[in-house]
């Protein structure tokens, strides 16, 4: 089954799906929020053939392996340019999104939709995704935590042809004990690790507000109340 809409030729959803390391990235401005002390930033991507559309499960631990965890789940969607006039908001309008496929938070309706654009894969080794209409925002996948330098410097290089300053592109730690794919899907799982990705929080008792302002600083407000949630 193919997705349109990727700049990777007969992007195909069902092969593309299962867990994915992000070994390097750049991300700056509003999608990169949050993420600048990230280390073992991971994805799971799960196909939804119904939508049809990939569920985005991402997640990191700030600071070091020994830091906290904090996750969030996106909706990856295609659309027709027909369709896309229908859907768009005003800001998005404004802001003139108009890529075919696009990643969106459903729980967080306040946070725009972000172009999503999966440049290259094999499928197998590597994924280069870019997740910004302009190019502050990149990252180099791998099936494995850390497939060497060569791999990373490989690809950098190839995106500087896609417009991107390789020497911009910094290495992610993938320092944490790497989990097996069933320890992996136990964490997942847990009640509260699925809250957290929902943005479904239950009362952390604060005794004082957590400001929030949902276009400069939705990511570090997260961390807090993650780091709040798993810290009780």
């Amino acid at each position: 089954m193919m997705m349109r809409g990727m700049t990777a030729k007969d992007f195909d959803p069902v092969r593309y799906a299962g867990r994915w390391f992000e070994v390097a990235s750049l991300k700056r401005g509003f999608a990169g929020q949050g993420q600048e002390d990230c280390h073992c930033t991971q994805g799971v991507y799960t196909f939804d053939r119904e939508t049809p559309s990939i569920q985005v499960d991402t997640f990191c631990v700030h600071g070091g392996p020994d830091g906290f965890i904090t996750g969030i789940r996106g909706r990856v969607q295609c659309l027709s340019e027909e369709d896309l006039e229908k859907k768009e908001t005003d800001l998005e309008k404004q802001e003139m999104i108009k890529e075919k496929c696009y990643l969106r938070f459903p729980t967080l309706p306040f946070i725009p939709k972000e172009p999503y654009d999966v440049i290259a894969t094999d499928y197998e080794n590597y994924s280069l995704v870019s997740g910004a209409k302009d190019r502050s925002f990149i990252q180099i996948y791998s099936r494995t935590p850390n497939p060497g330098p060569e791999f990373i410097e490989k690809y950098k290089a190839y995106l500087a042809n896609f417009g991107y300053d390789s020497s911009k592109i910094k290495d992610t730690p993938q320092d944490c004990e790497v989990m097996s794919n069933s320890q992996l899907a136990a964490m997942m799982s847990m009640p509260g690790m699925q809250q957290a990705l929902n943005n479904e929080f239950p009362d952390l008792e604060l005794k004082s507000p957590l400001e929030l302002n949902p276009f400069t600083s939705v990511f570090d407000t997260l961390k807090k109340l993650l780091e709040l949630y798993f810290k009780k």
